[in-house]
Order: C-alpha cells, then structure tokens, then sequence
C-alpha cells in the first residue's frame, strides 16, 4: 500500500509539474506577444522621429543658403540702395596727418 501512494503522489506530482510547466511556457509566450507590440510601437516612433530630424535638417540647410544670399555683398548693397536710400559718395577724400602725409609723399603717392 505505500508503495502504491508513492506510485500516485510521483504521478500527480509530475502531473502538477507538467501544468506549472505549461502555465509557465503560455506566461512567456504572453510576455512576447507584448514586448513584441511594444516593440513594433518604438519601431514606428523611431521612423516618425527620423522623418521629422530628415524635414528639420533639409530646413535648415535651406536656412543656411538663405541667410548667405542676405547677407552677399550685392544683396545687402541692393537693400542699401531701395530701402535706406543710400548711395556712395560723389567725391572721397582722405585726410593724413603728420608722418603718414610725408611718408605718402616720398613714395610718390602723393595726393
């Protein structure tokens, strides 16, 4: 008869083994259904948000060509001209003083 309960405790103890086993392989396959979801939603973030650094870098570069254009010679003498009214003088004179005048003069670069 002891024989016969070890025989079913060894049976029903692989029997729960066996469900536990089966609980714990569904709870992981669970589990990776849901960081697989999790996943697939990072995934998707992270092409969005390289989407939009694409978009703000290709603004950006357009930013940068604008503001060289502005700032050109030409452009901000044409700005000088139509806007402000401004215009280079008719006639330029230079004033030396001292040493600089008679250093001018010696070299020949006289006024």
């Amino acid at each position: 008869m002891n024989n016969a309960i070890g025989k079913r405790f060894n049976e029903l103890s692989w029997f729960f083994f066996g469900i536990l086993a089966l609980f714990g392989v569904a709870a992981s396959g669970v589990q990776v259904i849901g960081v697989t979801g999790d996943r697939r939603v990072l995934f998707h973030e992270l092409t969005r948000n390289q989407e939009a650094q694409d978009r703000l870098l290709e603004e950006y570069s357009r930013l940068l060509l604008e503001r060289g254009t502005l700032v050109s010679y030409q452009n901000v003498d044409r700005v000088a001209k139509k806007h402000l009214n401004m215009r280079f003088p008719e006639r330029v004179t230079s004033v030396v003083r001292g040493s600089k005048r008679e250093w001018l003069e010696q070299e020949g670069k006289g006024f």
